[in-house]
């Protein structure tokens, strides 16, 4: 009996070794969602947070500098998937999933979808044929710091019709 325990012991003791050991990322994962008329809108995005760093400004000291394409998220890009066509921004955009793409500046920010999901977070790979939209967004103050980028489906019309994409970081608020 002592040997049949003993033996199973040894048949088990490998599939612990290899067991995965998962640990907390910088950049946790986030996902926000909401219906808006008939359409499912959801944004997957990873979240990372200030740390003490300067984010958004001009020069080589800041996390983002004004002027560059960013993936506004971490790792891979931000998605957002939509369940029916839409029109953001005035322009008709077919329903499915985009990566979310900015251009930060200091009195303007660039917003653009991307049809090519493989892209990921390779923003040196951008190109400018496989953008689906790109428009053009007033960024506003906020007066305290949000410490983890956050991603807000907001303003949604009384009639349930239109809403904003909200994006919030640092003591910026872009919709």
């Amino acid at each position: 009996l002592l040997n049949v325990f003993t033996m199973a012991a040894l048949l088990v003791a490998p599939s612990l070794t290899n067991a995965q050991i998962n640990t907390p990322q910088a950049s946790s994962a986030g996902s926000v969602s909401s219906v808006v008329g008939l359409t499912d809108v959801t944004i997957d995005y990873s979240r990372p947070k200030m740390k003490g760093r300067k984010i958004f400004g001009e020069g080589s000291d800041f996390l983002q500098p004004y002027g560059q394409v960013w993936r506004s998220g971490a790792n891979s890009g931000s998605v957002l998937s939509l369940s029916t066509d839409v029109e953001i921004a005035g322009t008709k955009v077919a329903a499915g999933k985009y990566l979310i793409f900015t251009i930060p500046g200091e009195s303007e920010w660039s917003f653009m979808l991307y049809s090519d999901l493989s892209l990921g977070g390779n923003v040196a790979g951008y190109d400018k044929s496989k953008e689906v939209l790109m428009t053009s967004v007033k960024p506003s103050t906020l007066a305290s710091p949000v410490e983890t980028l956050t991603f807000i489906i907001s303003d949604i019309s009384e009639d349930n019709t239109s809403a904003n994409i909200e994006l919030t970081w640092a003591n910026v608020s872009v919709k």
